[in-house]
Formats: structure tokens, C-alpha cells, sequence
């Protein structure tokens, strides 16, 4: 970084010295002049505990306040913008917000959509679950923290403001607000980038506590760019961006001093978990000595913390015995515990389902690790009592608190982890080999079967009676497989930037239009206008045909490239042709139905099942559609009658479906984040699909104008697609009637045969059914009693060898290979003198082999394993051929 990035008019007026740090020789700013080092705690460590630069003791909310009124308050006012969800709808490639500027990409940073304030500040709960091991023991990390900001967007017509003036604010805020001496501040000169963009940035740290990084975000990602960082290139972008976080947790632990940030921030959930559990204490003085070393060991290793506080301990007459260290797990647990509830509310205000996969993996491990804490201290209360009490303290950050819902997830995750801890044992004991269980094992085991670090510890001591050493950073290693969601971006085809016109928006009715075409392909064209639908939205395309110069061309698919309709045909069209386009409009009509329909019956299920349900995908075709939502139970029978009965109901309300386009801010304003579960657009504005008082939702297709022409929804199967997502299947207005036409049909057919009623045929069919089980196990007991006959009837020919010669089916051939397996002989069956197995003489196959080839039997090998060979042979083999075999080599 050259020195001039930050040669500031407020750094030169108020002497600022700019100076390099003797430890890590980072550049850094100071009033200072006899600092040395740059303010990171790696090189000058912690200064602040027990030693307060604030001039009061703060609470989350107070610090809250203070740092919002500062802003909102100033000679220019920031818009004060309320907390965006954790888990960021309005993004595809991210699992949860990790910091306030996710808030605002892409839409935002890329220009596409303006600020919903310029200046603005705000309060952003984030998450960060990649520290995961290291929570409770540095004293300073956290899963879940509130990242303060003030943030301007530069435009080249409109200046906010830039380095110097954020600078500014940070030094004003930091000496006007909290009172903190100038001279205590540090601005480390640091680099940044991520998430496609980059810039120059400043860590401001007061005593070796990181308070805020200023990121001065003026790059773009870019392979023809000029700027090489870290290999990746860049250019500079238009759009110059203030980025600031300061970290509320952190301001509020530097007022307050206390040996580590828990007690801090999560002090009355601390003192709550103690007085109901056997957590102990561990003195204050222990705790301020190793949350300093801690931050002083970069990357952390437990082994050196230890190491290096073990001389600090022994003077005072204390020694890292077994005692020792159950204690400090023991505060460890503790701290946790608290954390880890607290990241568990927000994620619960988002309506999280736990599962194996994304954002419902996170959601998991945090509960799990919490029921372990909460066996480690044998804490008495229930969970639910816990979250009580956390929502109690951060009501103010988690407004929507869904107790039932809350319950009865929990509820379902204390069933799961018991479960898991029966068979803990018999899993791990799988993955052992040669008395080893290798880290990729320990992992799946964690991953897959849901067995935390310790647990799997505890198993391989049991089975092995040796210690199992895992990383330190354990849970960063499986975390990190997880928290950034991996998409794969779809190579788009190259064609000309040429505009088309939707027509189909315009008039959803229109089934002929005429254009021109634009550009000309092989098999394709580019219109300037059409009424053929591209496929989007889990919506297919339409299908029709063009009249060009006399001729029918079809339309095989529809594909929208940016601005660009691309039709493909089966055959070409010059270009310069006038056409004449011809929607099927059946085909049209059914689709808007079963899109009309999708809408509706998300809403019902979100009124029915409650607020969790979120759309998590969706596929309309003609004959049938399909929605995937979050829900965490199986869907029954009487769930789907009073669904459908919903759906009735608003159908023949004939509600009315609009359509409106609506600003990007005014629009979440307005509709909140579910505008997002048909998808993110790439647009300023949100098409937004209304049904009048039963869902609002962002969507590009066509719709119908009200419920009414929905006629009915037909839901056809329910199914659980992965832990937490319930996929239903379902088909409306005349898909629905063909269908219920052919199971009118079926049972019709059904009722002819059994000579019953109609509301007979389930339980005669029903009867019928466990007829033929009964029947089928007579069978299958008559068939194994036979085998079991077969392999009693037979004495060994020859050195312990048994042959067997019969005529057996499949199913009974395989019933006597098991027999012979689970009896651990030597065989050799001839079944249907053609077919010839040996089992357990791996060595003598070749001998037996070359005993048949003499006597002129043809040979054709089908597998051949150290327990098992098959071949097929000429027809003339028989047992007493075999036995003569046996006899004259000697096998």
C-alpha cells in the first residue's frame, strides 16, 4: 500500500505520524510519537483489560444507541436503516450474513439498485461460524456479534463522502462519544478484498483491541483488469464505497474490561446457567491472563496457551493438573452454552430447520454442541428454559420469537442426539482400522453421523484405549465445508446484445404477434418482439411455431440472454424476415394455471403450517407441478385435506392476482423478504405477484387475474426430499380434473374386479394384499426349509468339498449360496447342468478348471473373487463328473 492512499488532511491536522511496526512491519498511524508497534494484540497484545480507556461501563444496547444517535444526529444525517434477517434471502451465494455489507451486494455495490439511504448507518446481527473452535477459549470469539456501520456510496455525480471524512468519524466517535485519549488510537494501513471486490482499508484498534476496519472499496474483480491482488485482477469501478464495521461487542467489552467478552455481553445469561448447573468458577485474574495470551498466539494453539501461562500460573502456586483443566473446560462449556444460544435465536427469528445440509447444518452443530455443554455442567433446566431467558435479554434484537416453533424443533434435535449417542460406539468402531481413525473419518463421522469432537474422543478411547488427537481447529475444518454455498454458474451462449420486447407481459391473453427478426442463427433467431414465454422461474418456455416466407417453422425452446429472447427453431429464418408467431395457447394456460396455483398454495401452506414455510424450490410443467418447502415434520393425509380444502376456499373467494413492478427498497419496505423465494432478480425493480391476502412474492412468469379459473388443486404425492424439505406434488384446474379422472378410472376398474362398493375397495384391496403376504411367507418358509433340506442331504466327496447338482430358481439359487456361506464350506453347485459355482476353493479353481477342458466341457467365465467363482459350461456336466474331478486331481 503507498503511503499517499492515506495521506490524509485529517491524519496531517491533527499529527498523525505515519509509522512502521517493529513486530510485523505493517504501516500504521498514530498521535503517538513513541509507538512502535501497530496496535494489533499479535504484536503489543491486550491493554485494556482491567484498564478501561472508556469513560463508562456500556451495555449492548447503551453502545447501540450511542453509535446511531452519533450518526443520525450529525451535521449530515445518516438514515438510520433497521436490521436486514441473518439468513440473506436476497443472496444465492452466501448461508448467512457475516457482516453488514452483505446487506447491500450485489445489488447495492454493483450500482443496480440505489442505497436505501446515502449516508446510513445501521446495526447488522451477523454470524460467523468458521471460529467455531475457538469460542470460549480465546475469551473474544463469537458465532454471533452485531456489526455496527456507517456506510456511503460515491456515485461520479455525487460525492457523500470518502477516506478522510470516514477517518474522521471514526477518531470523533471514539474520543467525542466513548471519551477514549486520542493517543490510544491506531490505524493500521490493511488491504482488503472479497467478495468480488476490493479496496484500501484501515484496522482501528485502541489498547490491542480491533474496534472497526474502515474498507474504502473502489475495485471490481475483473480478468482484463489492471490491479493484481494476490493474483486475482482487478479495475477500479465508478461506484466508491465506504464500508465500516465496528464491532458493538468489542466497543462495549473495551468499556467494560472484564477478563473476557462473555461476561461482557452475555454476563446475566452466564450467572443464569451457573446458578442451574455445576459449572464452576475460575478466578478473573486466570481469565484476563489467558484472553491475553490468547491474543497474542496467531494462529491459536491450545498447546502453547498452556505452555506459555504455565511459568504465570506456577507462581502463584497453581499447576495445570487434571483439576485444573476440568475447570477451565468447565467455564469453557459454560461460555458457550451462552454464545451459542444466543446465535440459535436469530437464527430461529429466520425460521433455520435444522438438516445435514447448508444453513440447516449450522443450525444443527450449534444445538448440538449446546446439548453436550449442557450434559458437561449437568445443567438442570430444559433448553427451552435457556431460550426463554436468552430472548428475554435480546428482545430487542430478536423481535420475532416463534416459541412453538422453537419447541418443537428442539424437541425433535434432543431426540436425534440421544439416538446418536446410543450408537455412538458401534460407528465409530467402523472407521477404525489397524487402531488408527483417520481425520477424513473423524470428520465424516462428525459430518455425516452427526458425532461431535468429543463424543467421537470418548468412542475411540472405549473401543482402542488410546487418546485421539484432532486439529485444533476441528470445527473450522468441517464448518468450512460447509457456511459459503458453492453454485456453479451456467456458461452463457454468445449472442449479440439485441434488445427484445416481452410481449406476454404486456397481455398474458396474447397468442399471435408479428416481429422482425433481428439477428439469425444457426436454428435460432432474435426477434424485437415476442409473446413467447422464455423458460425462467421454474416456469417452461412456451412452444408454437413462426410463419416465415410462407413457411411453419416450430419453436422447440425459448431462452432469455440478458435482454435477448432467443428463439430455437427446427429450422432457420433469415434474418431481416418478418414473422408470425403462434403461442399454444393450452399449453400457455395450463402453465399460468399450475403458476397461479404454485403461489397459492405456498401462502395456504405458510397459514397452515405456520410461518417456517420458505419455498425452497419449485418445477411447473403441464401434466403435473412441484414445490419444495421447508417444513420439519412428514406431511399426513389430514394435513393435505385441509390444504386443499384452503385452497377451495380461496379459489372460489376468486381472489384477485396483480402484478406491480416496484423499486428495490420500496418494495422490501413494503413486502419484507419474501419477495425473494422464487429467486434473486437482476433488476432494479421487483416484479412483484400479489393473490389478494394470501402471498406476495417476487416472480418473472405469467400468471392468471384471479383464483377463480385455478378451478382446483389436486395435491398427488407428498415426500420427504431431505431432512427438513417436504416436496409436494400437486396439479390444478384440467391437469387436476385428468387426474382425478384416472384415479376415477382405476378404482372404477378396481371395483368391477373385487365386486365391491366403492368405499370397499381400499379395504378389500387391503385384504387381498395381506392375503398374498401371508401366502408369500408360507412360501418363502416352504422354499428355505427346502434349501436348508438340500444342504443337510449332502456328505463332502472329497477333502471336505461338497457338490451340489440341482434345478433351482434364482431366488432359491441365491437362498443356498447364502446357506453354503453362513456354513462356511467348501462347494461346488451345478444348477441347470450349465451353470457352475464354486465356493471357498479359490485355490483349486484352476485345477478344476482344466479337469473339465480335458474331458472336452467348455468353459466361460462369468466372476471370479477369492471366495467365489461363476462360469457357464457346455451342457454334460454333472455331480458325478465333478466328483471324478475332485478324486483324480486331488484338489
Amino acid at each position: 500500500m503507498v503511503q499517499d492512499e492515506f495521506d490524509l488532511d485529517f491524519f496531517r491536522d491533527n499529527n498523525f505520524l505515519r509509522k512502521q511496526c517493529i513486530v510485523c512491519s505493517s504501516f500504521f498511524w498514530t498521535q503517538n510519537p513513541g509507538k512502535k508497534t501497530c496496535g494489533d494484540p499479535a504484536c503489543e497484545g491486550y491493554s485494556f483489560i482491567g484498564n478501561s480507556p472508556v469513560d463508562r461501563k456500556y451495555s449492548l444496547d447503551g453502545m447501540r444507541q450511542e453509535f446511531l444517535s452519533f450518526f443520525k444526529e450529525d451535521k449530515l444525517p445518516h438514515t438510520i436503516i433497521e436490521k436486514y434477517p441473518v439468513v440473506p434471502r436476497w443472496r444465492d451465494d452466501v448461508l448467512l450474513v457475516n457482516a453488514s455489507i452483505y446487506d447491500f451486494q450485489p445489488q447495492v455495490t454493483s450500482g443496480l439498485v440505489p442505497p436505501p439511504g446515502n449516508p446510513l448507518a445501521m446495526s447488522q446481527p451477523s454470524i460467523r461460524m468458521l471460529d467455531l473452535d475457538l469460542v470460549g477459549k480465546t475469551g473474544r470469539h463469537l458465532t454471533s456479534f452485531e456489526m455496527l456501520c456507517h456506510d456511503a456510496f460515491n456515485y461520479e455525480n455525487k460525492y457523500i463522502y470518502w477516506k478522510n471524512e470516514t477517518i474522521e468519524y471514526s477518531y470523533r466517535f471514539l474520543t467525542e462519544k466513548l471519551h477514549v485519549d486520542g493517543t490510544e488510537i491506531t490505524y493500521k494501513e490493511k488491504p482488503w478484498f472479497g467478495g468480488g471486490n476490493a479496496g484500501n482499508a484501515v484496522e482501528v484498534f485502541v489498547r490491542g483491541l480491533e474496534v472497526a476496519t474502515l474498507v474504502f472499496m473502489d475495485m471490481k474483480e475483473d480478468p482484463d483488469g489492471e490491479i493484481d491482488i494476490e493474483g486475482t485482477k482487478y479495475s477500479m469501478m465508478p461506484l466508491k464505497i465506504v464500508d465500516t464495521g465496528y464491532g458493538l461487542e468489542r466497543l462495549v467489552w473495551l468499556s467494560t474490561g472484564t477478563p473476557t467478552v462473555y461476561e461482557s455481553i452475555l454476563g446475566k445469561t452466564i450467572e443464569y446457567i451457573r446458578k442451574n448447573s455445576s459449572a464452576g468458577d475460575m478466578d478473573p485474574e486466570i481469565m484476563q491472563k489467558l484472553s491475553e495470551l490468547s491474543a497474542e498466539i496467531d494462529p491459536y494453539s491450545e498447546s502453547k496457551l498452556l505452555k506459555q501461562v504455565a511459568p504465570w500460573l506456577k507462581e502463584k502456586h497453581i499447576y495445570i493438573d487434571d483439576e485444573f483443566l476440568s475447570r477451565l473446560k468447565s467455564v469453557r462449556s459454560l461460555y458457550s452454552l451462552a454464545d451459542h444460544t444466543k446465535t440459535l435465536l436469530l437464527m430461529f427469528a429466520d425460521y433455520v430447520i435444522p438438516s445435514n445440509v447448508k444453513v440447516g447444518y449450522l443450525a444443527r452443530t450449534l444445538i448440538r454442541r449446546s446439548l453436550k455443554f449442557m450434559d458437561d455442567i449437568s445443567f438442570s433446566q430444559d433448553f427451552m428454559d435457556l431460550m426463554d431467558f436468552q430472548h428475554e435479554i435480546f428482545s430487542r434484537i430478536v423481535s420475532n420469537y416463534d416459541r412453538d416453533f422453537i419447541k418443537n424443533i428442539i424437541d425433535i434435535e434432543k431426540e436425534k442426539y440421544a439416538e446418536i449417542n446410543k450408537s455412538a460406539e458401534g460407528k465409530v468402531r467402523k472407521y477404525i482400522h489397524s487402531g488408527k481413525l483417520e481425520l477424513k473419518d473423524a470428520i465424516t463421522l462428525y459430518d455425516s453421523e452427526g458425532m461431535n469432537e468429543d463424543l467421537i474422543s470418548e468412542s475411540f478411547k472405549k473401543i482402542t484405549g488410546k487418546d485421539l488427537e484432532l486439529p485444533d481447529n476441528f470445527q473450522e475444518i468441517v464448518i468450512s465445508r460447509h457456511e459459503t454455498r458453492h453454485t456453479k454458474k451456467k456458461e452463457m451462449p454468445q449472442f449479440p446484445p439485441v434488445h427484445t420486447r416481452p410481449l406476454y407481459y404486456d397481455n398474458t391473453k396474447i397468442s399471435e404477434f408479428t416481429g422482425i427478426v433481428l439477428y439469425s442463427g444457426e436454428k435460432c433467431i432474435i426477434p424485437n418482439q415476442t409473446a413467447f414465454y422464455p423458460e425462467g422461474g421454474g416456469q417452461p418456455c412456451d412452444l408454437g411455431y413462426f410463419i416465415a416466407n410462407g413457411k411453419k417453422v416450430n419453436v422447440v425452446d425459448v431462452q432469455k440472454y440478458n435482454d435477448s429472447i432467443v428463439h430455437f427453431l427446427d429450422n432457420n429464418i433469415p434474418a431481416n424476415s418478418r414473422v408470425k408467431g403462434y403461442i399454444d395457447y393450452t399449453r400457455r394456460k395450463q402453465l399460468m394455471i399450475h403458476h397461479s396455483a404454485t403461489h397459492l398454495l405456498l401462502g395456504i401452506m405458510r397459514k397452515y403450517f405456520g410461518e417456517h414455510v420458505w419455498q425452497s424450490g419449485v418445477k411447473k410443467d403441464i401434466k403435473e407441478s412441484r414445490i419444495d418447502i421447508t417444513h420439519y415434520r412428514k406431511i399426513t393425509l389430514e394435513d393435505i385435506r385441509h390444504i386443499e380444502d384452503m385452497c377451495m376456499e380461496a379459489i372460489e373467494q376468486d381472489r384477485k392476482i396483480t402484478v406491480s413492478n416496484v423499486s428495490w427498497n420500496p418494495a422490501i419496505e413494503k413486502y419484507g423478504f419474501r419477495l425473494f423465494e422464487g429467486g434473486v432478480p437482476v433488476s432494479s425493480k421487483i416484479r412483484v405477484v400479489t393473490i389478494d391476502g394470501i402471498d406476495s412474492e417476487g416472480c418473472g412468469g405469467t400468471h392468471l387475474d384471479s383464483t377463480a379459473p385455478i378451478g382446483f388443486i389436486k395435491i398427488m404425492k407428498v415426500e420427504t426430499l431431505q431432512e427438513g424439505i417436504q416436496r409436494i406434488t400437486f396439479s390444478a384446474g384440467p391437469a387436476a380434473m385428468r387426474y382425478v379422472q384416472l384415479v376415477y378410472d382405476t378404482v372404477q376398474m378396481e371395483q368391477e374386479y373385487l365386486k365391491v362398493d366403492t368405499e370397499d375397495v381400499y379395504r378389500q384391496s387391503l385384504e387381498i394384499f395381506h392375503e398374498n403376504l401371508e401366502n408369500r411367507k408360507l412360501i418363502d418358509k416352504y422354499r428355505k426349509e427346502k434349501i436348508e433340506g438340500i444342504l443337510n442331504s449332502r456328505e463332502p466327496v472329497h477333502e471336505n468339498i461338497y457338490v451340489y447338482a440341482t434345478n433351482l430358481d434364482r431366488y432359491e439359487f441365491n437362498l443356498l449360496i447364502q446357506g453354503i456361506f453362513r456354513k462356511n464350506i467348501k462347494a461346488i453347485i451345478i444348477n441347470s447342468e450349465t451353470e457352475l459355482t464354486a465356493i471357498g476353493i479359490d485355490a483349486g479353481v484352476d485345477t478344476l478348471i482344466s479337469g473339465l477342458s480335458t474331458r472336452n466341457i467348455g468353459i466361460k467365465e462369468k466372476s471370479r473373487n477369492r471366495k467365489l467363482y461363476t462360469a457357464i459350461c457346455n451342457p454334460g456336466i454333472n455331480e458325478k463328473l465333478i466328483k471324478e474331478i475332485l478324486v483324480s486331481i486331488n484338489v
